[in-house]
């Protein structure tokens, strides 16, 4: 069985022992457009939107040093919610002033965390802000956030057909 990033890696204990499981990262996948569409890969830094992708967004930025580009940096956001789908807050950890920041989830269903997160990033001073994601859900408003909000791009994998209109 081969799966693309899995929202819970867990979910591989849940299929029999004789049977072979493999969790593809799907965020490689979109190295060769960032390669190719900025130009100075030392202004890139690669953006977990909360602690649980910062795995993630680690391994993406691995592919930029096997690429020779070490000087990619690294960052997270730390959210706090008050309740299911409400973010009270959101903290940044690292310094993302001038730069050009990748956001880096496995799924954008609503984009209210991708946008804020955006939004965060763009109030600390970053130059562009866009987003990876290997699962373009795009469920409700996202289609509205994101074209209201102040990310240049957003990129996804082919994994699920976009019925959303941008």
């Amino acid at each position: 069985m081969i799966s693309v990033d899995l929202h819970v890696s867990q979910a591989q204990g849940y299929v029999s022992s004789r049977t072979t499981f493999d969790n593809l990262e799907g965020a490689f996948a979109g190295l060769s457009y960032f390669l190719s569409e900025i130009p100075d890969k030392s202004e890139i830094i690669v953006v977990s939107p909360d602690a649980g992708g910062l795995g993630r967004a680690k391994a993406f930025h691995k592919h930029f040093s096997y690429h020779g580009h070490d000087k990619v940096g690294l960052a997270m956001l730390n959210k706090e919610r008050k309740e299911a789908n409400k973010i009270e807050k959101m903290e940044l950890v690292g310094n993302v002033e001038g730069k050009v920041c990748i956001i880096i989830d496995d799924m954008i269903d609503t984009a209210g965390t991708l946008c804020e997160a955006a939004r965060v990033l763009k109030d600390k001073g970053a130059k562009q802000v866009y987003a990876f994601a290997s699962h373009g859900l795009f469920s409700g408003p996202a289609a509205e956030r994101i074209r209201d909000s102040v990310l240049e791009k957003v990129i996804t994998t082919d994994s699920i057909p976009v019925t959303a209109k941008f």
